[in-house]
Parts: structure tokens; sequence; C-alpha cells
């Protein structure tokens, strides 16, 4: 087994963690956003999961720039915007425009990786 740093993942074993993680992200964030396509409640998990996509990304930037795709970030973004269109009036007034702003600002972070 080959040792290259003293980083956590600095070795065979443990070079490819990350990318699992990146994985399950993404299929976390696919799965949700197909539920939103339809969804008519006011709650979603999808900005939780690109936030954690996006801790991801600022701490392994080659491997994001590898594995998101810009056009499902663009897909997953409108996908967000029609459901809060949708159900925007469902929320409550006072967290309503935070959760638009904070759906904007993540897919603004998120923009920034990928293919």
């Amino acid at each position: 087994m080959k040792i290259f740093s003293t980083a956590p993942e600095g070795n065979e074993m443990a070079d490819m963690v990350n990318a699992r993680y990146f994985n399950l992200a993404i299929k976390q964030i696919e799965e949700n956003a197909e539920w939103l396509k339809t969804a008519t409640k006011p709650t979603q998990a999808l900005l939780a999961n690109i936030d954690i996509l996006i801790i991801l990304a600022k701490r392994f930037t080659v491997d994001a720039n590898l594995l998101i795709k810009k056009d499902r970030v663009q897909e997953w973004k409108k996908i967000f915007n029609e459901w809060f269109e949708r159900v925007g009036s469902k929320i409550p007034a006072k967290y309503r425009d935070g959760i638009k702003a904070n759906g904007d600002e993540l897919f603004k972070e998120l923009e920034q990786y990928g293919h």
C-alpha cells in the first residue's frame, strides 16, 4: 500500500473516499430534485444537500470540478426556482425571502465548480 502525503486521504486506501461522498451528495440532490419537480409542500431538503456538496467542493476542489456537472447544477437551480414559485406562498412569510436568498446564494457558490 502506497502512502503519498500526510493528509487524511494521503494513501491508496483513502484517496478515493471523498469521491464516494461527492457521489452520495449528488445522488441525494438528484433524488430531491426529482421529488421537487411535482412537490406541493413547502419543505425541501435540496438546499441542505447542496450546502453539504459545497462544503466538500471547498475541501476537494479537483474532485468537485471532475464530478459536478454544470448542466446538472443549472437543472437543479431551475427545479428549485419552479418549486419555489409553486409553493412559495405556503412558506411562512417571515422565512420566505430568506429561503429564496439562501437558495440563490448556494447555487451561485455551486456554479463555481464543475465542468
